[in-house]
């Protein structure tokens, strides 16, 4: 450790403090957010920028259209590149959902979000609360909370994810409080997602009486649909047309059908490769008379690993067993997250280090109390331990 007399500072800020993180946390979890209700996230944003700006922050809201009001709060700005903490506001769960917002159970908290991941918010603040107790300068915290994130930022029209390509461009190094592991486990890579859609476009006509006038969208559709799913690969990427809508009537040929598609890759260059792929079947049709064009309706690209990305993960593991949590599991995550707008830059970026728990996205979600203090610690510690503005 760097400085040792700072670093026992901050973690003696941190003891006896789990009380007043869970009633942090209890009053988030409390505030339901699901991403389509702009007001509610909006609200969370607003509270969150009231208590940032009580902690001594600099806030910034940004507002969108049809999605929640995002929050940026930094620090004061240090000598050193600055350190980014990332998170988001909206739960999949919708409002009213949850009979008891927040009940606990031992150590277990069930409630919407409370894993995912609004206990990590509360890690990052009791992170970025630590560091200003312990008179940490050396570099700017940037606390970054999206508001769309369950959608892929499909709400705000993608105006989310560039959130932090702007808040993020110039750090050394970036922290997402996601949902986190009790096993110790830390990700390091993701693959990334995209949800699309496919427009078939037909020729309409009476089934019965002229039929050979027409050129059906629906039957073009479902050879895409063939076509399309035999791509997947189960160790490359994944296709799954998961919605198709169209036509009107039994006695129509359908003139229009669009199908849904989402994607999942393990790198950028296979997210080029599988739309070219789609692209050339969309133009390879085999009834004619049909046409199909392709949209993007959201993407996440995947986190993929940095130059600097192992040495971060060393000096979190380097933290984690200072503080008597054993030793780190490097890990390769199927779901997406906002940290791939980090990554994308080539800044060395850890994922998962909220806190522990289980069952995001059900009504069985729950996070572990004891879990919080120590992922906060191994946050705090990992920050203290940087040096230079290489990570």
């Amino acid at each position: 450790m760097k400085n040792n007399a700072q670093w026992l500072r901050a973690m003696e800020y941190l003891d006896g403090r789990q009380a007043e993180m869970f009633q942090l946390l209890k009053n988030l979890v409390e505030m339901e957010t699901p991403s389509a209700d702009k007001e509610a996230v909006s609200r969370l944003a607003g509270h969150l920028d009231t208590y940032c700006d009580a902690m001594g922050m600099s806030c910034r809201k940004e507002h969108y259209a049809h999605a929640g009001d995002a929050l940026a709060a930094h620090t004061a700005p240090g000598e050193k590149k600055p350190v980014a903490l990332l998170a988001h506001l909206d739960t999949v769960h919708p409002a009213g959902s949850w009979p008891v917002l927040l009940r606990q159970e031992g150590d277990r908290l069930y409630g919407p979000g409370v894993f995912d991941c609004k206990g990590g918010i509360v890690i990052a603040l009791f992170a970025i609360k630590a560091l200003m107790a312990c008179d940490y300068r050396e570099r700017q915290i940037r606390l970054v909370l999206s508001s769309d994130e369950e959608t892929a930022h499909m709400l705000s029209e993608g105006l989310g994810g560039s959130l932090f390509t702007r808040e993020c461009a110039d750090c050394i190094a970036a922290f997402n409080c996601e949902s986190g592991s009790p096993d110790n486990e830390v990700v390091t890579k993701r693959r990334g997602g995209a949800v699309m859609r496919i427009h078939v476009s037909g020729i309409a006509a009476h089934a019965g009486r002229t039929p050979e006038k027409g050129a059906s969208a629906i039957r073009t559709a479902a050879r895409l649909v063939e076509h399309i799913e035999a791509l997947t690969d189960l160790s490359g990427n994944l296709f799954n047309c998961g919605k198709i809508t169209g036509g009107t009537g039994a006695n129509v040929i359908a003139d229009a059908c669009d199908i849904t598609l989402g994607l999942r890759y393990h790198s950028n260059a296979d997210y080029d490769r599988a739309l070219r792929t789609l692209e050339t079947l969309c133009h390879d049709l085999p009834v004619p008379g049909t046409s199909a064009t392709l949209s993007l309706l959201s993407r996440y690209p995947a986190m993929e690993e940095t130059p600097g990305t192992q040495k971060l993960l060393d000096l979190y593991d380097a933290a984690s067993r200072l503080l008597d949590l054993g030793p780190v599991k490097p890990l390769a995550a199927g779901g997406c997250s906002d940290s791939a707008f980090v990554t994308q830059m080539g800044i060395p970026t850890l994922c998962s280090l909220g806190i522990g728990g289980a069952n995001p996205h059900t009504r069985e979600e729950y996070a572990l109390l004891s879990t919080m203090l120590p992922q906060c610690r191994k946050l705090v510690t990992t920050i203290l331990s940087l040096s230079g503005d290489e990570a």
